[in-house]
């Protein structure tokens, strides 16, 4: 007969040789469920604060500008802040910033975008802003404006509507957020995408629009901004605070 409390074999204990640090991605209790976005696995989360001293057009950001335009960190500004400026004397002058083409709709994958922005018009309502994900424009800054795939916020023009654009392979839907640009007033938009099915527009956080239709979801997208002037008066610029994407794996 054997006297199990006599046999050590049963009283051995399990050592791991360091730390476990998955312990299974779809499991019920993982460490990491309640992380921060920031700091998930589960998540490709990119934000730009743009608070260095100098925009970073090497790493992070593609700048295409016209040739009297600027795209630059602004100077002491708190919180940080990039700024995209036309020429005061020339008319379709403008700047942009995109990034590299990380981000792809999915049935299974979310997408989330947000952003602040001021922009500085004296005339209200003569100038080009295009900012969200898109496909790489190469070309010139207003190229934004006419990519096949994104999904963006625009003003026109002409217009100070902000409005909630999807657009896939040159088919655009196109809604009115009911919310203007205002010249010195800070705006913070962002959307969710949830999966291949709708993209939800928040304009200062509330909900203006969802589209079930014309949502890109054969191309990769990059973050990408752009201003352009509506005419040759003044210079125009906007401030971009800081921009945030997020997709899960």
């Amino acid at each position: 007969m054997i006297d199990n409390s006599q046999d050590r074999r049963f009283d051995m204990a399990v050592h791991f040789t360091g730390p476990i640090l998955f312990a299974g991605k779809d499991g019920q209790r993982k460490w990491f469920e309640n992380l921060p976005i920031d700091k998930n696995p589960d998540y490709v989360v990119y934000m730009d604060d743009f608070t260095g001293v100098a925009l970073d057009n090497t790493n992070d950001w593609t700048v295409v500008k016209d040739s009297s335009a600027s795209a630059a960190i602004a100077a002491d500004v708190v919180n940080g802040a990039v700024t995209l400026s036309s020429q005061a004397t020339t008319d379709n002058d403008g700047a942009s910033i995109q990034g590299n083409e990380i981000f792809a709709v999915a049935t299974t994958r979310d997408i989330w975008f947000e952003t602040k922005i001021t922009p500085t018009d004296a005339e209200g309502d003569a100038m080009d802003i295009c900012i969200g994900l898109t496909v790489n424009f190469a070309t010139n800054p207003e190229a934004m404006l006419t990519a096949a795939d994104r999904i963006v916020f625009q003003v026109d023009d002409g217009d100070s509507n902000i409005d909630c654009v999807t657009e896939k392979d040159g088919t655009a839907t196109t809604t009115d957020s009911g919310v203007d640009i205002e010249s010195g007033t800070a705006v913070t938009l962002g959307f969710h995408v949830k999966g291949t099915g709708s993209v939800e527009f928040f304009v200062n956080r509330n909900l203006v629009a969802t589209h079930t239709a014309n949502i890109p979801d054969d191309e990769n997208l990059a973050l990408g901004a752009m201003e352009l002037s509506g005419s040759a008066t003044g210079t125009k610029s906007m401030n971009i605070d800081y921009m945030f994407a997020a997709q899960n794996r």
